[in-house]
């Protein structure tokens, strides 16, 4: 699906990535772990034409890219229904069919009865099944996530993590997510990508198998791994 090679990206003095290298197959999910301030959202940003790495070559096929961000940015001003369409204006349709589409995701999203309510009258965790909704709105090939539940308390985030998997189902699409929780790297991902240092290196890479959702012990160790690398990081291990 994309493939970054040799990729160097400075921020002025800042070394942030030197010849790095990662890729990705269609539909995967793909976590991105690690400390802040490491290069992870940098890596998205490349991916979403956003940043203009100094060199290296970005080869990526998405013809349909959605980024959901840790701040749902929802458009005051504009209602849910409304927000839910704002991807869809490029896509040529109707304004019949951009409502349509946009009221099928409504019970999806745990948002029925709430098309006419602005953001202003929704809470955090309701802001981000929009912002999600959104995303999904457009029928993305490579959706990007930037930490997108790690505002929300602990609760909450476990609906959004399980609403996410439930809409990949519907969709299937290359994912890419950043985030800090090893648990829900594991929960969520294919495959867990551990990076660290300065600049940015692959520390380890993991491939959480079909067991995790049946063993938690087998999942806990997983999240035990990815801690110790953090901690252990003088050679790339893949498991």
């Amino acid at each position: 699906m994309f493939s970054l090679h040799d990729i160097g990206l400075d921020y002025g003095l800042l070394n942030v990535l030197d010849r790095f290298n990662l890729s990705c197959e269609k539909q995967q999910f793909v976590c991105l772990f690690g400390p802040s301030g490491v290069g992870k959202t940098s890596i998205l940003n490349i991916l979403a034409r956003l940043v203009k790495p100094q060199s290296g070559q970005v080869v990526c096929n998405s013809k349909r890219l959605a980024y959901v961000f840790q701040d749902p940015r929802l458009v005051p001003w504009l209602n849910v229904e409304q927000n839910l369409q704002l991807g869809l204006y490029a896509s040529g349709q109707s304004a019949k069919q951009r409502s349509s589409a946009a009221n099928r995701l409504l019970p999806v999203l745990g948002l029925d009865g709430f098309a006419k309510y602005y953001p202003g009258q929704l809470s955090g965790g309701m802001k981000q099944r929009v912002s999600l909704g959104r995303a999904f709105a457009i029928k993305p090939d490579l959706l990007l996530l930037d930490e997108p539940f790690s505002s929300l308390d602990a609760g909450i985030k476990n609906e959004m993590q399980d609403l996410l998997a439930s809409l990949r189902q519907l969709h299937a699409c290359t994912t890419v997510m950043v985030t800090h929780d090893e648990k829900e790297a594991i929960k969520l991902s294919d495959r867990v990508v551990v990076l660290n240092g300065r600049p940015c290196r692959m520390v380890i890479d993991i491939f959480p198998g079909p067991q995790k959702v049946t063993d938690n012990l087998y999942a806990q160790d997983l999240a035990t791994s990815l801690l110790t690398a953090l901690n252990n990081n003088d050679s790339l291990v893949s498991c």
